[in-house]
Parts: C-alpha cells; structure tokens; sequence
C-alpha cells in the first residue's frame, strides 16, 4: 500500500509525478474554492478598488468606484441616458469570478514538483492577476456599454438595455469589446493560472509535458 501511494499506482516516474500534480493541484483548488469565493474575493476587491479606479481612467472611465447594493461595484462612465451621468453597476459574483485566477494559480504554483523561487514565482502571480483583474473588469464594463450603443451588436440574451446619449462606437471597436467581455468572463482565470505555471516552473513543466528540453 505504501508503494502505491507512493506511485499512484503509475507506470514510471514521470507518470507518476503527472498523477501527484493533477490530484494536488484538483484537491488544493477545491479546498481554496469555498473560502475565496465566500470572503477572500471580496475582501481582494475591497483592496483592489482604488487601482482599479486607475486602470478604468486609463480607458475612458471616470475612475470613480463605489459600492452598490449587492457588494459589488458601481462604476462611473463619462456616458449619459437622457442627460443624466450613468454608472455601470459590476455585481458581486461577476467580481469573485474574476478573481478566480488567484487560487487558480497559488493551487498550481503549490503542486509538486514545485519551483525552487517560490517567492519570486509569488510576487511574479500577483503582479500579473492583479493587472489581469483590473483588464477584465473593463473589458466587462465596455463589453457591456458597446452592446449598449450598437444594439445591433448585442447577442439575443442580452435583454432590454438603456438607451444612451452617445454615438455608437466604431463596428470593430464594439465587436473587440464584445468579445473581450466573453473572454475575461470565462477563460482569462484559467489561461493566466496555467500561464503563470508554465512560466514560473520550467522544471515543473519539463515533466509534466515529459521533455527536458523545458528544463533552465
């Protein structure tokens, strides 16, 4: 028995180092999961309110944030409805999805065979989620606002949407938005976990992927 836990009951080493990183990396996750998504999100957003207000000056924002209702954040938008100032309201669970990246990447950074820089590989992810967190949040928001002024553009399930004072955006401009919205939504966390994994363990990689070639 020992042996076998040992191997996990694989073939050769490399295999068997292949099964180690795939149960930790699943089991990690699912014990992060809860905890982050019931107070470390949250309390990751709280912190990361007034950089994100920089980032959405940066692209046409006011960079005002505040809290709505919900927990989540009411954003303003320079754009008008019937000349009145609008603020895009980013709820909260759209907030803890996108902060999904951080026990993503701590539960594949942890899985053995692990770096030998731990602290750089930690300051390195937390740079890169954090700059990735404030890029998809805009992305939400414009993403949003170009269906909003190219309702044409906007995807059947989008519902009835405000009508806004402003011109429509340039076709391309809005379509970019469109599909950055889906793409930080939905696979931006994962891709920038598994990224930084590869990036940050090269060792790690090289038997994983089983080529040593990836080896520094």
């Amino acid at each position: 028995m020992a042996r076998w836990f040992d191997t996990l009951g694989a073939r050769t080493p490399e295999e068997a180092a292949r099964r180690r990183f795939g149960l930790w990396s699943l089991g990690m996750f699912i014990l992060l999961l809860p905890p982050w998504w019931l107070w470390g999100a949250d309390l990751a957003a709280m912190g990361l309110r007034p950089l994100a207000g920089l980032v959405f000056r940066l692209f046409g924002l006011t960079g005002e944030v505040g809290v709505a209702a919900d927990g989540g954040w009411s954003v303003g938008t320079r754009l008008t409805s019937g000349g009145v100032p609008t603020t895009y309201e980013v709820s909260q669970s759209a907030l803890r999805r996108l902060l999904l990246g951080f026990p993503l990447a701590l539960a594949f950074l942890t899985a053995p065979p692990r770096t030998p820089r731990p602290v750089r590989a930690a300051v390195v992810s937390l740079v890169a989620l954090t700059l990735l967190f404030a890029l998809s949040v805009t992305s939400l928001i414009w993403g949003d606002l170009a269906a909003q002024l190219n309702p044409a553009l906007a995807p059947p399930s989008s519902g009835v949407r405000q009508a806004l004072d402003q011109p429509p955006l340039p076709a391309l401009a809005a379509q970019v938005a469109i599909i950055g919205r889906y793409i930080g939504m939905s696979v931006a966390p994962l891709i920038a976990a598994v990224l930084l994994w590869a990036a940050l363990n090269p060792a790690g990689r090289s038997v994983i992927m089983d080529d040593n070639s990836l080896k520094d």
